[in-house]
């Protein structure tokens, strides 16, 4: 292939999820309608939001101050990995409360949440896929998932990426 239609190919090629988008759509549904949460069982300022997005399982959790997110990550069903249930996450923080340790928080807490309420099912996965241009993600992903990077391809926007997915042992 030449480089040329390599470039047109990519330039329409969709960018890299951005889980800001959910962020702000649930936001939305927040202000604007009813939307169900329970309160964390492990840790009550936390609440979450199981759904069905595009019939896959998804568990959205939330930091709120009144009906303000401060902080979102939502968990979608994606497959196996290793024998195993793997959920691939997605965390927002909103613009303005970055950088104060809140998407690591979120993202702790949801999975604390999970292995709390999976509790006597097999173990599962977590899984992020962050682009490598991301600096402040990765860190997150490092922080909470740790392990071995994965260098990878993102499967949607053929962008280089970083995969970080640790293994998750449920309560008995």
């Amino acid at each position: 292939m030449s480089r040329l239609a390599y470039s047109t190919i990519e330039a329409h090629m969709p960018g890299m999820s951005d889980p800001t988008d959910a962020l702000k759509i649930f936001q939305d549904a927040l202000l604007t309608g009813p939307v169900e949460l329970e309160r964390g069982r492990v840790d009550p300022d936390i609440y979450c939001h199981p759904h069905r997005g595009q019939r896959t399982p998804q568990f959205t959790y939330v930091r709120l101050e009144g009906k303000t997110v401060l902080a979102f990550a939502t968990f979608a069903l994606n497959g196996t990995y290793n024998g195993c249930p793997n959920l691939a996450v997605g965390y927002a923080v909103p613009e303005a409360l970055r950088g104060k340790g809140r998407a690591k928080d979120i993202l702790a807490a949801g999975i604390a949440e999970m292995q709390n309420g999976f509790r006597g099912y097999p173990p599962f996965y977590v899984e992020a896929v962050v682009s490598e241009k991301n600096v402040a993600s990765l860190k997150v992903a490092e922080a909470v998932l740790g392990g071995e990077a994965e260098r990878i391809k993102d499967s949607h926007s053929g962008e280089p990426a970083v995969r970080y997915a640790r293994k998750f042992e449920t309560e008995a």
